[in-house]
């Protein structure tokens, strides 16, 4: 299959955008690592699998001005050390991604224009979702 180079593609009769896909893939998947996310939007773009484990697309999970921390969030711990230019950090050995509110509410919003049933934020599986 050629390379499509429009970011628009069709999903249930609906044309979507590819962090919309990411954000459904986030909400009926909670807890998975940026990783599984982006192999299933290289395989819903290009119906193949990607050949660079996962890493094409990469730049929607590295975007903190529109996306990470305002659509989605990595809750998952931090406990490797790394050496960075700025000093040893600490980073996780896999990620963890959830949804945030806004997210959750525009990939619902997304799923009714798709004719699917809405999920409630109590089942989404975020450890921020339950009631204390």
């Amino acid at each position: 299959m050629p390379y499509n180079p429009n970011p628009n593609r069709i999903f249930h009769n609906h044309k979507i955008k590819c962090i919309d896909f990411l954000l459904l893939s986030m909400l009926e998947n909670p807890g998975q690592s940026q990783r599984f996310h982006t192999r299933r939007l290289h395989l819903w773009q290009h119906n193949t699998e990607d050949h660079h484990s996962g890493g094409t697309n990469i730049a929607y999970f590295n975007n903190r001005k529109y996306y990470r921390d305002i659509l989605f969030t990595d809750v998952s711990r931090k406990t490797v050390e790394y050496d960075s230019y700025f000093g040893t950090k600490m980073k996780s050995r896999n990620s963890q991604m959830h949804l945030t509110i806004p997210g959750f509410n525009r990939a619902n919003k997304l799923r009714i224009k798709l004719g699917l049933p809405e999920i409630s934020w109590d089942s989404a599986g975020h450890p921020f979702s339950c009631k204390i």
